[in-house]
């Protein structure tokens, strides 16, 4: 992963440290896209421009309502668009009782990311007494629940052949579907359990280590824009709802890639789950020469 320009560490700096009392902050992962951007003036001289997303840990003093949102709007705006970021915020203090892939996920982090701040006289300490490792058992037990989670919605929303039944309602509980398939995805591809859990910031996680859910949910035309605008509701919303507030068409797209989603999910989180038990089963190599 390249370094961050200088010009871009002090605006991301800045943004953060002006927020929220800050420990540390890493930059664990950029994904970079160029696109061009016509003009109706000289539409000859057409501009070509780059956007990089940006993932980030920031270990924090104090807790904020929606901190890693408002962040994420900041450095939208004070960049103009060029910069984004998924920022993952966590306590100093939630370093000192961590699960072991918890623990994981923060040290290979903090061993191998690009560290963009510190504060000196407060710096994160993770308190390890050993390389942590991952937990594949517990691992296997938090899929497992998500599964049975998803299974008893599942059983309503795909078995449900009232007429009268809410769209609007199906729409939330397709929404608990998706969240939970995205919570076992990144629990075992990287470790880590969020504490936050906006569809788009799930999204955005799991685009860190695979495009399963932008193929199934692309969020580029003005159509899939409106179809995940659908999705992305919380729960809550029903409080305001009405009837057929849902576009009975869209419904059908999300039912039916949901479907798809969780089916293709399956796969994937079973392979990885098979790789990950076959490298710890693996003996470990060692110098000396068989007899």
């Amino acid at each position: 992963m390249n370094a961050i320009e200088f010009s871009q560490q002090k605006v991301l700096k800045e943004v953060i440290t002006d927020h929220i009392k800050t420990s540390a902050i890493y930059c664990f992962g950029r994904q970079e896209t160029a696109y061009s951007s016509s003009r109706k003036i000289y539409p000859d001289k057409e501009l070509q421009k780059e956007h990089c997303h940006l993932y980030l840990l920031v270990f924090v003093h104090e807790i904020k309502e929606n901190a890693g949102s408002d962040i994420s709007d900041k450095i939208k705006t004070k960049t103009q668009g060029s910069l984004t970021a998924t920022v993952l915020i966590h306590h100093v203090q939630s370093l000192k009782d961590l699960c072991q892939d918890q623990q994981f996920f923060f040290w290979q982090i903090m061993q191998n990311a690009e560290l963009l701040f510190q504060d000196i006289n407060k710096p994160p300490y993770l308190s390890i007494s050993e390389t942590p490792k991952r937990n594949l058992k517990s691992t296997s037990h938090y899929i497992a629940w998500r599964k049975n989670n998803i299974a008893t919605i599942w059983g309503w929303v795909y078995n449900d052949d009232d007429a009268s039944s809410s769209d609007e309602v199906k729409m939330s509980a397709l929404h608990q579907i998706v969240e939970q398939i995205c919570l076992s995805l990144i629990r075992v591809f990287i470790g880590y359990t969020p504490n936050h859990f906006a569809l788009e910031y799930l999204f955005n996680l799991c685009e860190y280590f695979t495009t399963i859910t932008a193929d199934f949910f692309p969020r580029q035309t003005r159509e899939d824009k409106s179809i995940f605008k659908l999705l992305k509701q919380q729960p809550n919303t029903l409080r305001f709802s009405k009837a057929n507030d849902v576009d009975y068409l869209y419904y059908q797209v999300v039912e039916e890639r949901c479907k798809n989603f969780k089916n293709q999910a399956e796969i994937l989180i079973q392979n990885e789950i098979n790789r990950q038990n076959e490298v710890e089963n693996k003996p470990e190599k060692t110098d000396k020469e068989p007899i």
